[in-house]
């Protein structure tokens, strides 16, 4: 899926400071594998995302997206494994979206979450991930989790 990228006289001049979370679950061959979600207007596959919030760290932030969008229960690394900027549509204009990545290692889902129906969730091969994501900063922080999690080099 190409990206549709904003015309220039739609862009708002800001940059939007975002939290996200990267799901990843140890397998039974003691692989790590990445479990991505599809965003609610296009329908690509990208991570649980949202706006930092206030009274929370913004790790604790990210964790808290991850469970609203995906069910997502486990143990947030504390540290950010990298950002990446993105295009984010709103109403009328784009915006240009700074997102902090926290690593999640996910040890069960909720069964009932606020989007729950909303979004696809599916568990990837770090591999078919990359293939599976648009954004090219989102295609790094995947392979610097490979690599960190798995040791793979590509």
């Amino acid at each position: 899926m190409e990206p549709n990228l904003p015309k220039a006289t739609d862009i708002v001049p800001t940059t939007l400071k975002q939290v996200g979370a990267l799901p990843v679950v140890c397998d039974s061959s003691g692989q790590w594998r990445v479990t991505l979600i599809t965003t609610r207007d296009s329908g690509r596959w990208s991570i649980p995302k949202g706006n930092p919030i206030k009274g929370l760290s913004r790790a604790e932030a990210a964790a808290m997206e991850a469970y609203e969008e995906g069910g997502f229960i486990g143990k947030m690394v504390k540290r950010p494994i990298g950002s990446y900027l993105f295009w984010k549509r709103r109403s009328g204009h784009w915006e240009l979206a700074n997102v902090a990545v926290y690593l999640l290692k996910v040890e069960s889902q909720a069964a009932e979450f606020k989007e729950k129906g909303l979004r696809q969730i599916q568990s990837f091969s770090f591999e078919d991930a990359d293939e599976a994501i648009v954004e090219p900063g989102l295609k790094t922080i995947l392979q610097l989790a490979d690599e960190k999690l798995n040791g793979a080099r590509r």
